[in-house]
């Protein structure tokens, strides 16, 4: 093997065939891995992007949010998904996976709001083995490709936001981006029935990530009806670094700009309706990967509206109902890969003063779909986020 690198790529490929497998998703084996928001419990339910939510929110992709923050205030935010994928007709099965996409943190100081977060930026995690028939001492015997990869990429964020006066703020995000992926290859004989010993055929690779990102953003507020937002992401390139006894060189991975917008807009007491759109384009990052694979620009959008005024058990429990379409960077199918999500959740306030909310949580389940010609999955995602507030 003249590289482990280009062998486990390829195995990538053959991998699709497989009848068993564990992820997030299939998809983030066709590059880098799967893109992943870092929203939390009230985004997921409203079909939002992570950002032009009205009140104030921890969110990377909305920086200025943080402005709006009277008090110093922490969310976390935990994610498992159910995944059944088909990819032909003679290839299914399903999986689940968890993750833990957000954590940030706010204390004002200076005027303004400090924050540090840790976020998931690329899911690496995959697993898949392929049944096979080869030709041996003029036998066909069966054996087992297995391939594994697991890791992930995220990002470690300092940032500060600035309101200016009550109905607008900047905000800034300067991230670091780090994390491991572990790959292996086997090729199992273990129920090869033949004289002799024939020993499994195993290779393994460990890459470290590193980069940095600096999101820039604004908001404004028309009264206490309308707020608009936008914010953009800058990002160096994305190094992948082996270890000593990994075979194969630095990779270097181009990432694009990404674009945001929301709005949200109170249509009477008690209606809120929100949405919000993305854009990047990966089409930088083609000839980097090692894959075969397709890859292009991705744009999203999302929907969604509010019931504030719901209540459960005496508290404020807002209903909340989303819908959210975007397009996947990677795909090993010709055609772009599509994600259409319907979302339903609401939120729980366990103690609130002076509409400050001192504890509460965020509850959404979705219900998606993601497909090329190739391979769907249907998808069930549950998403909580706790949030705390106070001196």
């Amino acid at each position: 093997m003249r590289n482990v690198a280009r062998s486990v790529a390829l195995v990538v490929v053959l991998a699709f065939a497989a009848v068993e497998g564990s992820a997030q998703s299939l998809y983030n084996a066709a590059g880098i891995g799967l893109p992943v928001e870092p929203i939390d419990g009230r985004a997921r339910a409203l079909g939002n992007l992570g950002i032009g939510l009205p009140g104030n929110a921890l969110l990377p992709g909305d920086p200025a949010a943080a402005g709006m923050l009277l008090a110093p205030s922490a969310v976390v935010v935990g994610q498992p998904s159910w995944v059944d994928y088909e990819q032909g007709a003679a290839s299914s099965g399903s999986f689940q996976g968890n993750r833990f996409p957000l954590l940030g943190i706010g204390y004002p100081a200076a005027t303004g709001m400090f924050t540090f977060m840790l976020s998931s930026f690329l899911d690496q995690h995959y697993e898949a083995r392929r049944s096979v028939d080869l030709s041996l001492r003029d036998q066909v015997i069966p054996v087992t490709d297995i391939f594994e990869q697991q890791g992930s990429v995220g990002s470690v964020m300092l940032g500060f936001s600035q309101p200016i006066g009550e109905t607008a703020g900047v905000g800034i995000n300067v991230g670091r981006y780090a994390g491991s992926v572990l790959r292996r290859l086997e090729r199992d004989f273990t129920d090869v029935l033949i004289p002799g010993e024939l020993a499994s055929y195993e290779a393994e690779g460990n890459w470290t990530y590193s980069g940095a990102s600096v999101t820039g953003g604004g908001l404004v507020d028309l009264g206490s009806i309308v707020r608009l937002s936008a914010s953009v992401t800058w990002s160096s390139a994305l190094e992948a670094t082996p270890d000593e006894d990994t075979v194969g060189g630095v990779r270097s991975y181009s990432l694009p700009f990404q674009y945001r917008a929301g709005a949200s807009a109170v249509l009477s007491p008690g209606l809120m309706v929100t949405t919000s759109v993305v854009r990047a384009d990966w089409g930088g990052i083609e000839d980097d990967i090692l894959t075969p694979a397709t890859v292009g620009s991705t744009s999203g959008f999302g929907v969604g509206f509010e019931l504030s005024r719901a209540r459960l058990l005496g508290m404020a429990a807002p209903l909340r109902f989303g819908y959210r379409r975007s397009e996947l960077p990677f795909t090993l199918a010709g055609d772009v890969a599509t994600e259409r999500v319907f979302a339903a959740g609401l939120g729980v306030s366990f103690s609130e003063t002076n509409g400050i909310v001192l504890g509460g949580a965020d509850f959404a389940i979705e219900r998606g779909r993601r497909s090329d010609s190739s391979l769907t999955e249907s998808f069930w995602r549950a998403t909580v986020s706790l949030r705390i507030s106070g001196y």
